[in-house]
């Protein structure tokens, strides 16, 4: 196993997971069983062959877990803004034998203030981490992501949606709502409201492949493409 470095470039603003890190995965399950870890792995088995991946507020690794058992890439960058998830990811990781660690570096960065690490990734991974930022940070963070991607790079996206008919929409709304006053109290999140991201990705050149729902429609799972056509007739490169 590599050892692991963690990369500081700012100080970290309030928003902070580290009270909620040790329950995060606890919550979960008592909340939607699952249905996450379902959403975040949808597409794993539909991936091309990958090089270099960025995964980006992943948490305490359980879906990394499963990312290590599908992907076959050369380098793996894990990215949380919270100590703790990345302590309770390495710690996981050294107590089990996972192939592929050595191709792991974790990274302690949030990437509200601080870039990317590193250039080239052809996979981004954001599963439940776009929901946490305001309009004009998300806008930011996306873009800061996006600059950071090849031509032709794959984007694996979940969260939650308030979508469909009257009844699937009164359950979302009050979901999402109880959700986020929960991780302004627990977490400081930056937001109140669910932005979807959607347009951001398409305006970075991400094309939905595929899609599907889950939980009734609460939940929804992409994968993403860039389009080289898009990208060279917008300037992007």
């Amino acid at each position: 196993m590599r050892i692991t470095h963690t990369l500081y470039l700012f100080e970290l603003p309030d928003m902070n997971f580290d009270r909620v890190a040790p329950w995060f995965e606890r919550l979960e399950k008592i909340v939607f069983g699952d249905q996450m870890q379902v959403c975040r792995t949808a597409f794993l088995s539909d991936l091309p062959a990958i090089k270099k991946a960025a995964l980006i507020g992943e948490g305490n690794g359980t879906f990394l877990a499963q990312f290590l058992k599908h992907c076959d890439c050369e380098e793996i960058h894990y990215i949380d803004s919270s100590k703790k998830m990345l302590d309770l990811a390495q710690k996981q990781f050294q107590m089990n034998v996972f192939p592929g660690l050595e191709r792991m570096v974790f990274y302690h960065l949030d990437l509200s203030l601080d870039v990317m690490p590193d250039q080239n990734y052809d996979l981004v991974v954001t599963n439940f981490f776009l929901d946490v930022f305001n309009g004009a940070t998300l806008n930011n963070v996306v873009s800061k992501i996006a600059s950071a991607c090849t031509r032709d790079a794959h984007w694996l996206y979940a969260d939650f949606q308030v979508t469909g008919n009257r009844f699937q929409r009164c359950r979302a709304i009050a979901w999402v709502k109880t959700m986020y006053l929960f991780f302004r109290l627990a977490a400081d999140i930056q937001t109140m409201k669910l932005t979807n991201p959607s347009a951001l990705l398409d305006r970075n050149g991400f094309q939905i492949k595929w899609f599907k729902e889950f939980d009734n429609g609460l939940m929804r799972a992409e994968i993403r493409q860039r389009k080289d056509e898009f990208v060279r007739d917008a300037g992007l490169f």
